[in-house]
C-alpha cells in the first residue's frame, strides 16, 4: 500500500508504517523507505502508486497542497480505472473540522475513511485500516485480548527472524532451528 502524506507528518506515518509491517505483515510503500537519496522523487512516487495495491490519504492540519494534491488526484484516477485500487483516506489525531469539511467538499469523501482522531481506540483505528489496504469488510471487531497479544508478540518475533534471514544476518538452519521453537511456543508444545 501507497502511504501518501505530508512531510510534517511523517514520524506519525512512519510509526503506523511499522505497526502495519510488524503487527500485520503488511509491506507499505514510505517515501522514506524507497526513495534513494541524489536520485529523481517524482518518477518513484509515480511508479509507487502504479504499482501499489490500495493508497492511503493522510490528512492532518499540516496537509499541504501542490505535489500532495497530484499524488491523490493519481490515485483516484487509478481507482476510477481500477476499483479494485483502494483509495483510503485517513483523518491523524490533529486533522480539526477544517481538515473534516475539505475533506467532504473533495473526492476523496466518496470512499469510506478512518478516523484516529475521534477513535479513540487507536488499535481499531488501524484494524479498519487494515480491512481496507485487504480490501475486506470489518466485520465485527474485537479489542485484542491478552492471549492474543501474547500471539501476536511470538508473530512478531518470526516477522523479525524473517527480516534477520532476509538481510542475510543469520544463517538459514539457525532461522529453521528457532523458527521451530517460537512455533513450538505458540501451539503450547
Amino acid at each position: 500500500m501507497f502511504l501518501s502524506h505530508s512531510h510534517k507528518d511523517a514520524l506519525w506515518v512512519e510509526d503506523l508504517a511499522k505497526r502495519l509491517e510488524d503487527d500485520h505483515g503488511l509491506r507499505p510503500w514510505l517515501d522514506r523507505w524507497v526513495l534513494i537519496p541524489g536520485k529523481p522523487w517524482q518518477r518513484e512516487i509515480a511508479r509507487g502508486l502504479e504499482t501499489a495495491a490500495s493508497c492511503g490519504v493522510f490528512l492532518s492540519q499540516h496537509t499541504p497542497r501542490g505535489w500532495f494534491e497530484k499524488e491523490i488526484e493519481k490515485a483516484l484516477n487509478r481507482q476510477a480505472q481500477d476499483p479494485e485500487f483502494a483509495v483510503i483516506p485517513v483523518l491523524l489525531p490533529d486533522a480539526d473540522l477544517e481538515v473534516t469539511n475539505a475533506l467532504q467538499e473533495s473526492f476523496l469523501s466518496l470512499n469510506t475513511w478512518v478516523d484516529f482522531g475521534r477513535d479513540s481506540d487507536s488499535d481499531y483505528a488501524v484494524y479498519l485500516f487494515t480491512c481496507g489496504v485487504k480490501g475486506i469488510p470489518p466485520g465485527r471487531w474485537q479489542p485484542a485480548t491478552a492471549s492474543n497479544s501474547r500471539r501476536d508478540e511470538i508473530v512478531e518475533k518470526l516477522h523479525q527472524l524473517k527480516r534477520l534471514q532476509e538481510d542475510q544476518l543469520v544463517d538459514d538452519t539457525v532461522v529453521l532451528e528457532k523458527q521451530s521453537r517460537i512455533v513450538d511456543i505458540l501451539l503450547d508444545l
